[in-house]
């Protein structure tokens, strides 16, 4: 299965520098393992942008009363995120990816 992912990501046209790719699922559901073992079989031309990374953080939550709720649709700086995403999928120099080592230790 991931040689075919793998082989039908690589095969993408990107019209930019970058081909982005989005993994998504309910929680719990398996994207961060999936991803993280795709990157590791595309090699070092891949990185991992993980969403945790965009979670509002817990005193926002706890104001706002959606601490119990972290990890739903609306706990999340999606604006945030799209803006990152729209960096890496533009700009020639590299964006820092700030989450990365976070969710490999």
């Amino acid at each position: 299965m991931l040689d075919d992912l793998a082989a039908r990501v690589t095969a993408v046209r990107p019209k930019a520098r970058r081909t982005l790719i989005a993994v998504a699922g309910p929680p719990g559901s398996g994207k961060t393992t999936l991803a993280e073992k795709l990157v590791t079989h595309l090699g070092p031309s891949a990185a991992l942008v993980p969403m945790d990374g965009f979670h509002l953080d817990n005193s926002i939550l706890d104001a706002r009363g959606h601490r119990a709720r972290k990890g739903a649709p609306h706990t999340f700086d999606a604006a945030g995120f799209v803006h990152a995403i729209r960096r890496l999928g533009t700009e020639d120099e590299p964006t820092p990816l700030l989450f990365q080592a976070r969710m490999r230790e």
